[in-house]
């Protein structure tokens, strides 16, 4: 099949002889990278990095063809390659040779599990789904995007700001990325002069 992308679930099953499927289903839909993707996974690509020279001897030696670059945690996009559909994936069942088709389905961008497997059946056809739209839907790939951001963020543009726990009222001070806003670090600085926030915090040592 020459280079690929892949998805694994270690739920799918041979429908023929029901045999757990323990390799990773292989696609073409993609750039064919060699990324691979196992349920949960943000769908997109990672970026690579050169290993230093130091780290590259000290792991591979004087190996002639080791690897000079390795994959990092970074995404290339917060974008995912495929907000909702069903790629089409391949693969063949080890134990009775059976050549199986499927889907890798995407939901909100994440790879939820391999679906429709057929037996020695026709190569299927990729689709994009629009699901039911509802206010909890919106929030969750909100949720799931705002995720993604902060994750592969760098945060190279921080500010120390005030928390608050009611509106007027100072916490806390956070330091927050102010491109994914993300808070990196807090600090324990109560108001002093809030009678009200100093009783709270006096019942909850005691129920402590």
């Amino acid at each position: 099949m020459g280079l690929y992308d892949s998805f694994y679930d270690e739920d799918s099953k041979c429908p023929k002889c029901n045999a757990k499927i323990k390799t990773e289903w292989q696609t073409l839909q993609f750039e064919c990278l060699l990324e691979s993707w196992k349920k949960g996974d943000f769908v997109q690509y990672h970026k690579w990095e050169l290993i230093p020279e130091k780290e590259r001897k000290k792991l591979y030696g004087d190996m002639k063809f080791g690897p000079s670059s390795r994959r990092t945690n970074q995404y290339l996009s917060d974008a995912p390659l495929l907000l909702n559909g069903k790629v089409p994936v391949r693969i063949s069942c080890k134990k009775c040779k059976s050549s199986l088709e499927a889907y890798a389905k995407v939901v909100s961008g994440k790879f939820m599990g391999i679906i429709e497997i057929e037996a020695d059946g026709e190569e299927k056809e990729f689709v994009i789904f629009r699901p039911e739209t509802t206010a909890k839907s919106l929030r969750e790939e909100f949720a799931n995007r705002l995720s993604h951001l902060q994750e592969s963020c760098e945060h190279e543009n921080t500010k120390w700001m005030n928390i608050e726990w009611a509106p007027g009222h100072i916490s806390s001070r956070g330091c927050v990325c102010l491109r994914c806003e993300k808070t990196l670090e807090t600090t324990s600085e109560y108001e002093p002069s809030n009678p009200k926030l100093r009783t709270l915090l006096k019942k909850s040592k005691r129920l402590r």
